[in-house]
């Protein structure tokens, strides 16, 4: 599979604004439970294990988060964007109590444990990139943001 397959315009808030991790989560999961991508019981497992495993990065200027859950949680793969309007508190990955304020979130839905590592080892990679950001931060629509997506993550190799 491709993972610019991964990118959704149904699977995309464009200027969110929550007021906790928790409430996004639960506003993802109840979008992807909806549309049959999650099982009932992805939303508690993607907030337990943020709790345990915290997600946020800051990364050449930019600070983002790239929650993810275990395999068994999710029906079929997908990446769910969100682009927020306020920065929400993550705790950056690697630590237990370093509070990021992040502007973007890539809820990451693997079925096969052996794509996510490429994957998010792809994510990181492009934010890696000025270019990257610069193009990203410059999307207003969803439409936008999901063509520029699926260009930036169609040349990677079937994983």
């Amino acid at each position: 599979m491709d993972f610019d397959d991964l990118f959704q315009e149904d699977f995309t808030l464009m200027g969110g604004e929550f007021e906790s991790r928790e409430e996004l989560f639960t506003k993802v999961a109840t979008i992807l439970e909806q549309k049959d991508y999650v099982t009932p019981s992805f939303c508690e497992a993607i907030i337990e294990r943020e709790k345990v495993f915290p997600t946020g990065l800051e990364m050449n200027g930019i600070v983002i988060a790239i929650p993810h859950t275990d395999t068994v949680h999710v029906k079929r793969p997908f990446v769910f964007v969100s682009q927020l309007r306020k920065p929400l508190d993550f705790i950056q990955m690697g630590t237990t109590d370093k509070g990021i304020a992040v502007e973007m979130v890539f809820v990451l839905g693997i079925c096969d444990p052996a794509s996510q590592v490429p994957l998010l080892a792809s994510i990181m990679e492009r934010f890696t990139q000025a270019q990257f950001i610069a193009g990203l931060r410059e999307k207003q629509s969803k439409e936008a943001l999901i063509d520029f997506l699926k260009l930036q993550f169609g040349r990677m190799m079937k994983g």
